[in-house]
C-alpha cells in the first residue's frame, strides 16, 4: 500500500512539473525596437577589431512613454531582450565573424558605453542569422535620452571575400 502511495506522489510531481511553461515568463512593460542597416565591406581585417557605429539615433523614448501612458519615474529599467545580425537579402553568409557586442553609448561620452548584448564565440556557420545573447545590463540611462549612439563591434576569424548587406535587429523591454 505505502509503495503504491509513493508511486502516485512520484506520478503526480512529474506531471506537475511538465505541464508548467518556463520559457512564458513576460515581465510587465513594453517594447522598444530598433533596426539599423549597415553594409559589412569586402577585404576588411581579422587583425583588427572593427567599429561599425550608428549616432543620432532617436530613442523614441518619449513616444512610447506617450503610447502606454506612462512616466520615466514608472519605468524601471530597460532591458535587452533579443538582438540578432541578419543579412539583408537572405544571400549573406555570417561565418567571418568570430565575435559580436553591440554597446550604447552618449554621443557626447564614446568611453561610457554599456556592452547590451554579445555573441562569443559566434558558431562556425551561422549562415544567414546571427542571434546575439541580450546582456542583464540596465540600459535606462541611455534609451530614456532622446538620442543615443549604437556601435557594433566586430572581431573577425577570417578576411571578408565579398560584401555584406547586414540588419542589426535590437529589441528592449522597458520595466515597469
Amino acid at each position: 500500500m505505502q509503495r503504491i502511495w509513493i508511486f502516485t506522489l512520484l506520478l503526480l510531481f512529474a506531471v506537475s512539473g511538465l505541464s508548467c511553461d518556463k520559457g512564458s515568463t513576460v515581465l510587465p512593460g513594453f517594447t522598444m525596437l530598433f533596426q539599423e542597416n549597415f553594409v559589412i565591406p569586402v577585404g576588411i581585417s581579422p587583425f583588427e577589431v572593427h567599429h561599425f557605429q550608428f549616432e543620432n539615433v532617436s530613442s523614441r523614448y518619449q513616444q512610447y512613454l506617450n503610447q502606454y501612458k506612462k512616466t520615466d519615474a514608472d519605468i524601471t529599467g530597460v532591458i535587452t531582450t533579443k538582438a540578432a545580425i541578419t543579412g539583408i537579402f537572405g544571400d549573406s553568409n555570417l561565418d567571418f565573424i568570430d565575435q559580436v557586442s553591440i554597446r550604447v553609448y552618449d554621443q557626447s561620452n564614446p568611453i561610457d558605453y554599456l556592452e547590451i548584448a554579445y555573441r562569443f564565440p559566434v558558431p562556425l556557420d551561422p549562415g544567414n542569422n546571427l542571434p546575439i545573447i541580450p546582456s542583464l545590463a540596465d540600459s535606462k540611462r541611455f534609451f530614456s535620452q532622446p538620442r543615443i549612439a549604437i556601435d557594433v563591434v566586430l572581431w573577425l576569424r577570417k578576411a571578408t571575400t565579398e560584401e555584406s548587406e547586414v540588419r542589426l535587429n535590437l529589441e528592449l523591454n522597458a520595466t515597469f
